[in-house]
Parts: C-alpha cells; structure tokens; sequence
C-alpha cells in the first residue's frame, strides 16, 4: 500500500464514528446511524484489506487488527442500541484506531485523536490535584518542591523510554492504567508524565502560589470542560473545542483557584482577580497547545499569568 490515501479516509471516516459515539444526547435514532456508518467502515476496510495483500506490513497489519476489533466488539442482540454498549464498542477499538492512524497519518495523529468520556478520569484528576496542593503546602522550602517534583519526573521518563523499547511493558502499563488512560496515550508520553514534567518546571520558576495554581486550574478546569463541553458543547472553536466547554473551564477553575488561596494564601488580597487570570491563561493554553500536551500547557500558563496577576497587584513585591 504505498499510497496510504484510502486509509487515511478510512481513519477520517472513522473518527466521525467515533465522535458520534457519546453518552449525552444518545438515542435509538442515534444508534442507528452509528449502525449503518459502522458498517460502511466494514465495507471500506474489508476492500482495503484485500486490495493491500502485498503492501507495507505496518498500514496492512493495522487495518487487518482494526477490522477484527470492530468485528469483536460490534453490539448485538437486544442491547444493540444501547450507549453502554456503543461505548464499550468504542473504547476497545480505540486503540486499533490510533495504530492505524500512525501507520498511515502520522503526521495528523495529534489532530485526529479522540478523547471520549471518561468519568474515571475526570475523578482522578480531581483527587489527584487535590493531593498535590496538599503535598506541596506541607513541604518546607523550595528545594523540598523541587526534589519531589524531580523524584516524579525523571523515573516517569525512564518509564516512558522503557516501555517504548518493550511492547510487554506497554501492553501491561496500558492495562493497569486502562480506566484513567487515553488510548494515544500506548504511543506518546503520558499526560502523567507531561503533567510532573510541568510541575518541575514550575517548582524551579514559579512562585509557589503561582505553581499551585496552575495544579488547580488544570485539576478542575479541565475536566469540567470536558463534562460540559461534551454534554452541552454547541458551538465549536478551535482544535475540537466548544465555546461552552471553554466557559466551563474558565468557571471552575477559577472557583478552584478561589478556594485554593483561601485555604493556603488567605493574605493575597486580590485573590478573585488573580484566580480568574490563571483560569482564563490555563483556558487558553488548553486552546493553542496544538500538538504539545495539554497536561503540560495549561499548568504552565495558569502558573505563569498568575504570576504577572500578583506582580501587578504588588502581592510578590
């Protein structure tokens, strides 16, 4: 197959599947239409396949993975056009999708991966930015911030080289993350890996008010933007964003920014402002981070205009 133009459609054609398969606003008539372009992905893969027998081993072992995965987890029977069951069907052939599209399209990968619903993962990252404004509050000086931020992110980058040299590794890191895990995420860095990287950046940087904004901002910001972009989101922006899911972002973490400098900072006098500019920075980031992952851009722009936020306001002197 040396001219990947058919799988390249076929991986544009299934990504609006895929787009389609979410739990708000489902419906019978929904599911149908899900049904039938299913299908026609079915249609165009198996002649793909038997018209690239002699091709590149790369491009024709995903395209024979990917028709035996739709095959595997189509719905059928008396569930058949239940969401439980399209999501289940879209989560176990996400990752056949994404070796596919960096088989044939790995120039627009960034561009074409999806981030479906999941609330798992919008909990964790709520939990876990908890926990780290609570870890960073209880260490004594900076030096602290930065060994522990150090700590995280180097053995996280060994990890990262490690299971790229090591399938097995992959395969099992994938599984023990699977509920809190992008399926792009077998084939690039982590956004836990991106996000301690971030963390370093600001603990050597940033002032530590500064710095923990940023972890509030991408810890409650961005998942509720995905909550409400998804659910509610009907005016598109940019990069598959929505005007709602933006607003929601900028909402919540700024109410999470609040909340932080009340309980840790309670002497920054203008804390409403300076919250609201991390929000609106963090939201931003999210907006332009192209193909740099956001789990490092937005905790670096929130940080940093709350930075110039409290240099304004005289709070850093």
């Amino acid at each position: 197959m040396s001219d990947f133009s058919p799988a390249r459609a076929l991986a544009a054609e299934l990504h609006c599947v895929l787009d389609r398969i979410e739990p708000a606003g489902w419906s019978d008539d929904r599911a149908r239409e899900v049904r039938a372009r299913v299908a026609s992905v079915q249609g165009h893969l198996a002649l793909l396949v038997s018209e690239s027998g002699g091709g590149q081993a790369g491009p024709l072992s995903a395209l024979t993975e990917l028709d035996a995965a739709i095959s595997a987890a189509m719905p059928e029977g008396a569930s058949a056009g239940a969401s439980a069951e399209w999501v289940r069907f879209s989560h176990q052939i996400h990752p056949a999708y994404e070796a596919l599209l960096r088989a044939v399209a790995p120039e627009a990968a960034s561009a074409r991966t999806l981030r479906p619903t999941n609330y798992a993962r919008n909990v964790f990252h709520m939990i876990g930015a908890t926990t780290v404004l609570f870890v960073i509050h209880l260490l004594p000086n900076r030096a602290s911030l930065i060994a522990m931020a150090a700590s995280v992110t180097l053995p996280a980058w060994a990890v990262e080289y490690a299971r790229r040299s090591n399938p097995r590794l992959n395969d099992w890191m994938m599984w023990l993350f699977g509920p809190v895990a992008h399926a792009h995420e077998r084939f690039r860095a982590n956004s836990a890996t991106w996000y301690a990287t971030a963390m370093t950046v600001l603990a050597l940087v940033a002032p530590v008010p500064a710095a923990m904004l940023g972890v509030a901002v991408l810890g409650f910001g961005d998942p509720f933007a995905a909550i409400i972009g998804r659910r509610f989101g009907r005016t598109p922006i940019i990069a598959g964003r929505t005007l709602e899911g933006s607003l929601a972002f900028v909402l919540f973490a700024w109410l999470a920014g609040i909340a932080m400098l009340l309980r840790f900072w309670p002497d920054e006098p203008n804390r409403v402002i300076v919250a609201l500019v991390a929000a609106v920075c963090g939201a931003l980031a999210e907006l332009f981070s192209g193909d740099l992952d956001d789990n490092l851009t937005i905790p670096l722009g929130a940080a940093f205009g709350a930075t110039a936020a409290m240099w304004f306001s005289g709070y850093l002197g």
